[in-house]
C-alpha cells in the first residue's frame, strides 16, 4: 500500500503542474478555476482602469506576486509587503521592491502610491480597520485601491483566517476609510460556488486544533477528471439556471481614495 501511494503521490507532485496550471492561471480542473477565471478577468479590467503609465504600486500581501502581470505595463515601480519567508530573495524585475511588513503596518511612506492591490488578503489581516487605515495613508489622493476577497469558503490557511465579507460589509468599510467606491461585485454565481467548496474542501487536509491546513497534491491531480466536470457543470448552470445573485464565491472591488491633499487640508 505504501509503494502505491508513493507512485501515486510521485506522478501528481510531476504532472500536476502541466494539469492543472500555476496560480493564478490555473486550469478548468483545479479546484480554484472558477474562482481564479473570474478573478483573471477582473484584474485585467481593473489593470486597463490604471490612468497612469508610471505607476507606483503597493501589493499588500503580495506573496509570490501572480498578478504583477496584470499591472505591469502601468507600473514603475512596485512595492510588494508581506512576510520574510514568504517573499522571496531577489525578482528578476528592477521595478520590484521587497519590503517586509504587514497590512496593518505598511512599510511604505505617505502618499507614495498609485495603486494598492490587497488580492484575497483581508480575510487574514488581523485588523480590518488598520489595514484600511494604513492603505488610507500610503495611497494618493485619487489613487486606485483594487482588491479581492472570499464571501464564501473553506477555512484555510488556518489559524489566520478570520472572516468572510458581503457587498455590504465591504461598500461600509471603503467608505469608512474615505474611498469612494467605483464597484463591489460577486465573482460567479452560486453553482460555480458549490463547486468549489465541494472541491476545495476534497483537497484540503481535515480541521484538526493546532495543526495548520495541508494541500494535497495527490488528491487535486486524481480527481481533476471530477473536479473538472463539476467546473463545467457550475459555470454553465450559472448561466442557464435562474439564480438569486446571494452567493459568490469571491467579491472584488475597486475604489477611488477621496482623501484631501496636503494642500486642500492646510487650507
Amino acid at each position: 500500500m505504501k509503494l502505491i501511494n508513493y507512485i501515486l503521490s510521485g506522478v501528481a507532485n510531476r504532472f500536476s503542474p502541466l494539469l492543472l496550471g500555476k496560480h493564478p492561471r490555473n486550469t478548468w480542473l483545479a479546484f480554484n478555476w472558477s474562482n481564479l477565471n473570474q478573478l483573471r478577468t477582473f484584474m485585467k479590467r481593473a489593470g486597463s482602469l490604471i490612468p497612469d503609465v508610471n505607476s507606483t504600486v503597493v501589493d499588500v500581501g503580495a506573496g509570490k506576486l501572480p498578478y504583477f502581470n496584470f499591472v505591469d505595463a502601468k507600473t514603475e515601480k512596485y512595492i510588494a509587503v508581506d512576510y520574510d519567508e514568504i517573499l522571496n530573495e531577489s525578482y528578476i524585475d528592477d521595478r520590484i521592491k521587497r519590503r517586509v511588513g504587514t497590512a496593518e503596518e505598511l512599510p511604505v511612506e505617505d502618499a507614495i502610491a498609485d495603486v494598492v492591490l490587497m488580492n484575497q488578503v483581508l480575510e487574514h489581516v488581523n485588523c480590518p480597520d488598520q489595514s484600511f487605515a494604513e492603505v488610507a495613508r500610503v495611497i494618493k489622493p485619487g489613487g486606485m485601491f483594487i482588491g479581492s476577497v472570499p464571501h464564501v469558503s473553506p477555512v484555510h490557511l488556518e489559524p489566520y483566517d478570520f472572516r468572510r465579507y458581503t457587498d455590504l460589509g465591504l461598500r461600509q468599510l471603503l467608505l469608512k476609510h474615505g474611498f469612494r467606491v467605483v464597484e463591489v461585485c460577486g465573482s460567479g454565481g452560486v453553482y460555480s460556488c458549490a463547486a468549489f467548496l465541494i472541491s476545495m474542501d476534497w483537497v484540503l487536509s481535515k480541521r484538526k486544533d493546532g495543526e495548520g491546513q495541508q494541500f494535497s497534491t495527490t488528491r487535486a491531480f486524481w480527481l481533476s477528471p471530477v473536479i473538472g466536470a463539476m467546473n463545467i457543470a457550475g459555470w454553465l448552470a450559472d448561466r442557464l439556471l435562474p439564480e438569486s445573485g446571494r452567493t459568490p464565491a469571491n467579491l472584488t472591488w475597486v475604489a477611488v481614495s477621496e482623501r484631501p491633499t496636503s494642500a486642500a487640508k492646510a487650507a
